[in-house]
This record gives structure tokens, sequence and C-alpha cells, in this order.
């Protein structure tokens, strides 16, 4: 059963901060970005060397069962806010060309994948690369080697809420999270009945958000998206502002984390039953916010420096499934244990709290809906756990928090619908529509985007995204909280290819 069929027809970051100095105008995630960057040309000259080296094929030709293909998309967007920032009057609205693009080629000894993303919003500082896969695989009888960076589906429910516990992302829109592969060796034995798959890496290339830079004591970025810290902390019964400065450790001494995990599916997951069991120890993908704590008792602000640390955690899911040829239910649990690491005196570090968390998934495929295919999906989630807690030395709390959730939804339902709604001409009209309610933050999300193709390769787009809460004094750190001013309408084209 083939689920992402209708799909494929179709078509922040304080917490994860790409950060800038306020002389230094490329993210501190592109310094990362880049490691991954210069691994291109290796992985792109090994299977050529090897053919060299032992093949009586010239280089450049290929044997008869080599395949390559190369496919994707082209999309071009306005994008308008329904509300104007103060602060950002800028920001209200903005044009954006963005690609995907995605290579798999096969020679006579090696496949070689190549997934990634593009955007633009016309401006040098919000330009990007999202690497999401990158590796080479020798061709072998019964198992595989990849090298590289890779998605895997470690746990589905970490994939389907965004929740980044396995996998990072790249969010520079925390409304368009754009999912990026593990980086490292994977070993894996993949069958229709069964799958073990292990892994293991020198190397962590964290969650990427929107880059942000000092700009008159305080932290700001050139995104709607961007979390902003807390402005101002009592003291002595009165408000004083606080200013902040970045200190950035060495990109290699950030990167230079290892990790491993293992996987092992039983069932086959497109009939019957199944089940899917992962665990690992990594790097926290979100990094975790070190500060100073000293208070200038005769200065009128408070000045803050901020640097981002790496943290591990635990991390155990396993999904129970049932699929037919239309239906695909799913029951899922995960949880994280974050290590915690005393901060030196005179500093403070966050404390992250583990997860358990619970989800139930329903997965619809109705092939004649008033003589159309749609797909329907039911999704609940809840989590417990999840906190963040700004602790000093001694491992006490401190008087102030950055921040005080890991997760964006933590009792959440979520319906969603995606399929063709009509036609015109014969032309066909897809549309992609979702509803979600989370009942922690009183506040729901609905997104919905139409796209109309007057040809197979061309499509007109329009959509919707809309944020709200039923009391905006309730919890007015939450994520819909926070972005409830971030509804927008957007429209443009795209070309698939």
């Amino acid at each position: 059963m083939n689920f992402r069929g209708i799909d494929e027809g179709i078509e922040i970051l304080f917490s994860n901060p790409s950060v800038k100095k306020s002389n230094w105008r490329n993210p501190f995630g592109v310094h990362i970005l880049s490691l991954l960057i210069l691994t291109a040309p290796v992985f792109a000259c090994l299977p050529a060397l090897a053919q060299e080296a032992t093949s009586t094929l010239p280089v450049g030709t290929t044997g008869n069962n080599n395949k390559r293909q190369l496919y994707g998309n082209l999309r071009f967007e306005g994008m308008q806010y329904m509300t104007t920032l103060p602060e950002s009057p800028k920001l209200t609205y903005s044009q954006f060309l963005s690609a995907q693009v995605s290579y798999v080629g096969e020679t006579t000894w090696f496949e070689n994948g190549v997934d990634f993303g593009a955007g633009t919003f016309f401006s040098r500082s919000q330009s990007h690369i999202a690497v999401h896969e990158l590796y080479t695989s020798p061709r072998t009888d019964g198992y595989r080697f990849y090298a590289g960076r890779k998605l895997n589906d470690w746990s589905a429910m970490d994939r389907e809420w965004n929740m980044g516990v396995w996998q990072p992302y790249f969010e520079i829109d925390a409304l368009r999270p754009e999912p990026q592969g593990l980086s490292g060796i994977f070993f894996d034995v993949n069958r229709d009945d069964y799958q073990v798959l292990a892994f293991a890496t020198p190397l962590f290339i964290p969650t990427m958000g929107p880059g942000i830079r000092e700009e008159n004591g305080a932290l700001v970025s050139d995104s709607r998206w961007y979390r902003s810290p807390v402005s101002q902390q009592d003291f002595i019964g009165r408000p004083i502002p606080i200013t902040y400065s970045l200190s950035v450790p060495e990109t290699t001494k950030l990167a230079s984390h290892g990790g491993y995990g293992a996987m092992g599916r039983v069932g086959d997951k497109a009939q019957g039953a199944w089940i899917v069991t992962s665990a690992g120890y990594t790097p926290v993908n979100t990094l975790v916010l070190k500060r100073n704590i000293r208070v200038p008792i005769l200065d009128p602000k408070v000045g803050v420096v901020v640097s981002p640390e790496v943290a591990y955690h635990q991390i155990f899911s396993t999904d129970i499934g049932y699929s037919t040829d239309s239906v695909r239910t799913t029951v899922s649990y995960m949880q994280d244990d974050p290590e915690t690491k005393l901060p030196e005196t005179d500093w403070a570090v966050q404390r992250l709290t583990g997860i358990r968390a619970y989800s139930v998934n329903l997965d619809w495929n109705i092939p004649q809906f008033m003589t159309r295919s749609i797909l329907l999906q039911l999704n609940y989630l809840k989590i417990d756990g999840g906190g963040i807690t700004d602790i000093v030395s001694d491992g006490s709390p401190d008087t102030m928090n950055l921040f005080d959730q890991r997760m964006r939804f933590t009792n959440a339902i979520k319906a969603k619908i995606q399929g063709e709604l009509a036609r015109f001409s014969g032309k066909p009209l897809f549309t992609k529509f979702s509803y979600l309610y989370d009942n922690v933050q009183k506040g729901s999300m609905i997104n919905s985007e139409f796209l109309f193709y007057p040809s197979p390769k061309w499509a007109l787009v329009a959509g919707a995204d809309i944020l709200g809460v039923d009391n905006e004094d309730y919890k007015t750190s939450s994520f819909l909280n926070q972005y409830r001013a971030n509804d927008r309408i957007y429209g443009g084209m795209t070309y698939v290819f």
C-alpha cells in the first residue's frame, strides 16, 4: 500500500541558533553545513575511482544496469502576512524562490544519492542551501553500507509531528520544516518482512533555524519565525532591561560530537501487522544555551553573554501498526532522557527535561471518494515532560529562564486531507488541508493549499496559514500564542521535473 502516491503527485531559532555575530554576516548554520558541502566531491569521486581501479569500462561509461533519476521542483511565491510587526514592518510581505532537487544514481558498483533544497528571499542574508541527504553506498547483495547523510524512518511519531528528536530539521519557516538525515555510517539489511539498521557517527549537525545577530544589545533576526528570549528581568522589585551578546564556539568544537543508534523492524509495513523499535545515544538536535549570570547592580542594564552548547540524550521509540490495502493504523511511543552537564561558576545552562510521548495515527486512502482518490489522516499526540529550566553551577534553578518548553505541541489532535478536489476543463485541482488543536495551549492552527495544474509540469499555487488562541494572556510563551500574529496568505507557481 502506497500512502505517498497522492502527496508526490501534488506537492525556530533561538532554540536552534544559526547565530551571527554583529560583524559576521554568515549564519553559524552555514559553517556547519559547509562540512557537508565539502564532502560532496569526495562522495562523487568514489564511484569513478573504484571504476577506474577495477573495471574494464572506460571512466565515464556505465554498465547496462546503471540507472539515474533526477527529480524535484522550482517554486516562486509571494507571501503576505496579515499583521504588521511594529519592530519589523519590512517582514509583512516577501517574495520567495525555492528549489527542491533529488538525485539517485546507480553505477555498476555504487549507489549515490543527493537531496537538497535551496531558497532565497532575494537578499544575501536571507538565502540558504539545506542538504537533506548526501550519501554513497557500494552495491552489495543482501545488505548495504551507506556513508554520508541519510534519512531513515526511526519513529513514525517523530516524523509526523516534526519533533526533531531522532533527526534534525531545517526550519527557517516553522510551518514548513524540512527533515534532514543523520550523518555517519549506516549498515542496513532491508527486506519486505524485516529490517535491521545500525548507525554510528563522529559528526553532529544540529537543527538549523533563522539566522540571528546582535543589534543594539538585542538578538534580532530577519524572520518572523525567530523565537526571542526574555527582554527584561525583575531585580530587587523592579524590571531591568537585558542586553545580549553572542559567544560562538569554533564550528569544529560543536560538530565533533558522535553518536550511535539501531533500528529493527518485524513485519511488512505495506500489509499486515508490523513493529518498529529504535534506540540510540546521540546529541540533542537542538543546541542548548549557556549564559553568564552576573548582575551588575550599578549598571542600569543587565549584560547577558549567550553561547550554544551540545547536550546528549538517550532515545527509545517503538511503533506498532497494522496495514491493509487502504488503511494503516499506528500506535507510537517515544522517550528521551537528556544528560545534564553542570556549568562553570557564574554561568547558567539549560537543563532539558525528558519526554514521554504517545501518539495514535490513522491513514485512510479512499480510492473512490466521489470518483476521486483522497487521503485522510487523523492523529493524536500526548507528551509528558519536555520542560526547560536554567540551572546554575550547583544544579539549582536560576531565577531567569530563557525558554520553558522543548516541544511545540504537547496535547494535540490533528486532521489532514489531501487529494484531487475537482477538474476544470480536464485540468486537476489538488488540495492539502490540515487542522490542529492543542488543548494545553488552548489554540489551533489551520494550513491549506490548492494546486491547479494547467499542464502536467506546471501548477498555480494558493494557500493560507492561520494560527490562533482562545486567550492571548494564557501561556504567552507557547508556540501558537507567540506566533499568532503570523497568519498569512500566499500564491505563486511551481514547476515539477
